[in-house]
C-alpha cells in the first residue's frame, strides 16, 4: 500500500505534513475497497514530489453510479468540468480546497485483488472514456471551462512550477482576449486583475471564485 506524503523542507530539514489531499485520498482508498472499484492514484502523491497546492490524480474504473458516489461522498464539489485534450478527464475543485484530475477508464486489463492501485495505470491495457464527463460537469459551456485553466495557474504557481503558472495565465488572457500580459515579477497583482476580470465577463460560480481568492492571498507579493 502507498502512502501519499506532503513533504516540505524548512532550513534544510525535510518533514511531512497532513493535508486535505491526504485526507481525499484516504477517502479513495477506502471507497475503491468497499465499492470493489479499481482506483490508481498517479501523478506527484504517486512519486513523491507533491506540495500542499498538488492537485490530486486519480484514474477510476467503475459505473456511474458509482462515480458520483465518489465524487459527491466526499464533500461538496464547487466547480466540475472536463478536458478536451485529452478528453476524458475531469476536473473536480471542493470548497476545501482539494482539487482532483479524474481519468474515467472504461476498460481495462486488470487482475489484481486490491481495489487501490499505487502503480502507474499506463503500466496497463486501458482506454479512455471519452463520453462520460458531460454527464458528470456541473457544466459545459466553454467559459466555465476555460476558467479552471485559473485555478490550474494558481496552483502550479504555488508549487514553484513559477513558468508554468505563468504561461497558463497568459493562455487565459488571450482566450477572453485580455490585453493583460502577467509575468514572474508580478504575478500576484497580474493573476488577481485576470480573475476579477473574467469574472465580470462571465461571473464565476461564487465558492469557486472564492477558492480562486484564497489562493491569491496565498502568493508572496
Amino acid at each position: 500500500m502507498c502512502e501519499a506524503k506532503i513533504i516540505e523542507e524548512n532550513r534544510g530539514e525535510i518533514y511531512y505534513m497532513e493535508s486535505n489531499q491526504q485526507q481525499f485520498i484516504e477517502y479513495v482508498k477506502g471507497f475503491a475497497k468497499e465499492n470493489k472499484s479499481h482506483i490508481w492514484l498517479s501523478g506527484s502523491f504517486l512519486n513523491g514530489t507533491a506540495t500542499i497546492f498538488s492537485d490530486v490524480d486519480i484514474s477510476v474504473f467503475c459505473n456511474i453510479e458509482n462515480l458520483n458516489k465518489l465524487i459527491y461522498g466526499y464533500g461538496n464539489p464547487v466547480y466540475i468540468s472536463f478536458t478536451h485534450k485529452p478528453l476524458g478527464i475531469l476536473i473536480v475543485i471542493y470548497e476545501n480546497g482539494v482539487a482532483v484530475d479524474l481519468e474515467i477508464v472504461e476498460k481495462v486489463d486488470v487482475t489484481a485483488g486490491d481495489f487501490f492501485h499505487c502503480d502507474d495505470i499506463k503500466l496497463y491495457d486501458y482506454t479512455r472514456n471519452e463520453n462520460i464527463c458531460k454527464q458528470i460537469s456541473l457544466r459545459d459551456d466553454m467559459h466555465y471551462q476555460i476558467s479552471r485553466l485559473l485555478h490550474r495557474s494558481l496552483i502550479k504557481f504555488l508549487s514553484g512550477k513559477h513558468d508554468i503558472g505563468v504561461s497558463i495565465a497568459n493562455e487565459v488572457s488571450e482566450l477572453i482576449k485580455s490585453n493583460l500580459v502577467i509575468d514572474k515579477t508580478s504575478y500576484k497583482k497580474g493573476i488577481n486583475e485576470l480573475v476579477k476580470v473574467f469574472n465580470e465577463q462571465y461571473q464565476l460560480p461564487l465558492e469557486y471564485f472564492e477558492i480562486l481568492c484564497e489562493l491569491i492571498d496565498k502568493l508572496d507579493s
